[in-house]
This record gives C-alpha cells, structure tokens and sequence, in this order.
C-alpha cells in the first residue's frame, strides 16, 4: 500500500545551528511541512543544535546518538550535516532500509563514492519497499532550468553543443567560527563543490562528464591558514561530445551570481546575466532575427516563455517557497515523496548523484596536477559495486 506524505516520519540529520552560516536542516523542516511531511526527529552531534530544532517541530525528538536516531521509527532523513560526513551518514541510513535525501554533495572522494553505490545498490537489490536514494540538487529544480529544458526539449535550440555554468558565492565569512577557530569549511573538508553549477547543466543536456582538467587559485589569497584551493576553472568533455564550461568560486570578494547558465545550439542560444537583476535571455532561430557577421539579431527575455512552457510553476501558492530557493525545495521533496509511495526511482538517483559529484573530485586532483585531463569514472560500470 502506499504510504501518504503525512505517513512518512523523517528524521533530520543537522538543524537547529545558530553558529556560522544557516541550518539547511531547519529549512527542509519548513519545507517537509508545506508538502505535508511529518517530521518526528532531529540527530545532530550537538545537544543544543538538536534540542533547538526539535522544539520548533511540534512531536519531534532531538538526538545526539547516532544508533539511537537510527532506531526511533524513521522511515526517510534528510542528511544536511558537513559534506563530509554525507557519505558514511548515507550508507548507515540505506543500510538500515531508510530511504535518505542527501544534500550535495554526494561524496567527497572516490573510495567513498563506491561505498555508496554498494550500499544503494545493495537495497535496490532487496524486495519492494527497498530504501530510496536521492540527492538533494535543488538548482536542478529551479524553474528557470525547468523552463530551458524544456524549450531545449521541444527543439527550440536545435543541437546544443556548449553549456556553462557558474556558483559564484563569497563564503568566506562560512571559514571560521566566532571564537576565530576554523569551521569544516575553512580545514578544507569541502572539495570542490560544483553540482550547483554542473548538476544543472547535465540535466538540461541529459548526458554526463568523461573528462575534465581545471585549475584553480590558492584561499591563501584571503586567509594564509585557508589551504585549500579556491575559485575552481573546470573544462570538460561530456559522452555526447559537448563542450562544457564549469566555474565554481567561494573565494572571491565580489557580489554573489549563483545562477549562472548558458547553453549554445546551432540554432538557439540560452544565457542568464550576471547583474542583480536576475535577467535571462534567449535567441531563438524558428522565431527571432537572423544571425550573422553584421549582427542583426538580439536577445529576448526567457519568461515571456512561462506561460506556455511552466504553466504549474507559475501556478503554486507563496508557500511552496519556503524552503529558501524559490519553489525547488518544493519540486524536489514531491519527486522524493513520489518515489518512496511507488517504489521508483528517483530523478537523482545514485548515479546521476555521481554523474553531478565526480567531475569536482577529479578536477580537485586535476588542479593538484597543474590543469591535467583527467578520466571521470561512470559510476554505473563499477561491477564490484
């Protein structure tokens, strides 16, 4: 029998932190209640992190053991807790037949990366009822995404052979806490975090990274007890042949453009600004001016396209934005709910989790080697998994 929203208890790993930067585990409490959720726990290594979010949550239990959390009659959890505990949180969960929601990104290594996909694999193998994995690429749910796959789907830019992205996010202020001690951020423990701006991309193309090579700049550059490497260029080659253009940048000192794509077909074109306006523009052969070497032809704006393309994203109440980046929290938490009631896979399965994931580890280690091209393993040929 399926189970309703309401009938799904969730555990939520990370919330009630009032320390440096924002509790992503409170903002997914806020957003489980709009689409009917029942939150019943909160798990966090901090007592008072844990007792503050529950209270805030009418029957939820705040718990600091791990074993504990895990046995106290949770059907699903949200992992919003350091990056570099997703994975082993992940693999806990899915061994104990618990569906998980994880946010990005989805490892931080490779030997990681294969524990993860033994442990989905392995509950995908069991009965009806396995545990569900999806991770929580909310930027692939944004309505101007949504919008461009689907002018891109209906042929509107005829063959696309260049995408780009770019997270621009000045996170410094997120490498330290107030008594001036390094956070998990400022040691390094990050990687480099690129599904914001890749995971996008891959899923407007509906293809997946072979080869990257990046360079980036030392943190140093603001901080000389940051060592880690900052403001990622990243160039890669997809399974289709596309060239694919990556930026991912928490170092620079300069205003936030968190939302930055652009796609290149030969017969249309998609770019969202870079200013505070938040503007975004397409060039479209089938409808707009002819291009050429005397130009001629002029961008358009994207929305005059929602009506006809989106008409259910434009229709949603104010309270699907609670989650904090506009309705995708929303989107997402009803294609997790929905794969839980049907047994389905979900759209970010494990393996597009590792298709969005990969390419910033290689490219870590590519930077590591001065721009060298490195191979990007498909997770999906690992046997031994």
């Amino acid at each position: 029998m399926e189970k309703s929203a309401a009938a799904v208890r969730f555990g939520i790993i990370g919330g009630g932190h009032r320390g440096v930067g924002t509790s992503r585990g409170d903002s997914f409490a806020r957003a489980l209640a709009v689409v009917g959720a029942t939150v019943t726990a909160f798990y966090d290594i901090v007592e008072e992190n844990a007792r503050r979010a529950s209270e805030a949550v009418a029957g939820a239990r705040p718990f600091t053991d791990w074993e504990a959390f895990l046995g106290s009659g949770i059907d699903a959890a949200v992992i919003a807790s350091p990056v570099n505990c997703h994975a082993e949180q992940a693999v806990g969960c899915l061994e104990r037949g618990i569906h998980v929601l994880i946010e990005v990104t989805a490892a931080s290594n490779l030997e990681d990366a294969r524990r993860l996909v033994r442990a989905a694999r392995a509950g995908a193998r069991r009965q009806a009822g396995a545990a569900v994995y999806m991770l929580a690429e909310n930027y692939r749910y944004l309505d101007e995404v949504e919008l461009i796959k689907r002018l891109h789907e209906a042929g509107r830019f005829g063959e696309v052979y260049f995408a780009e992205g770019a997270y621009i996010h000045d996170c410094k202020d997120l490498w330290r806490n107030p008594d001036g001690s390094l956070t998990w951020r400022g040691k390094g423990l990050l990687g480099v975090y690129c599904t914001h701006s890749l995971g996008p991309v891959l899923y407007l193309l509906g293809d997946r990274v072979t080869s990257v090579s990046s360079l980036a700049n030392p943190s140093e550059l603001y901080d000389p007890e940051v060592h880690q490497q900052g403001n990622h260029v990243m160039l890669m080659r997809t399974a289709k042949g596309r060239t694919v253009l990556i930026r991912v940048d928490h170092l620079s000192s300069r205003p936030h453009d968190m939302t930055h794509y652009s796609l290149q077909g030969n017969r249309g074109a998609y770019r969202a600004t870079r200013t505070e306006s938040r503007q975004a523009f397409v060039w479209l052969a089938d409808e707009h001016e002819p291009s050429g070497v005397r130009g001629g032809c002029s961008w358009h704006a994207l929305w005059d396209y929602a009506g006809k393309y989106i008409p259910e994203r434009l229709a949603v109440g104010p309270e699907a934005r609670r989650g904090g980046h506009g309705t995708s929290e929303y989107w997402m938490l009803l294609d997790f709910l929905k794969s839980i009631r049907e047994g389905s896979s979900p759209p970010i399965d494990v393996d597009i989790a590792l298709d969005y994931t990969l390419p910033g580890i290689l490219a870590a280690e590519s930077a590591a080697q001065g721009g060298a091209t490195l191979a990007v393993p498909d997770s999906r040929q690992w046997v031994e998994a």
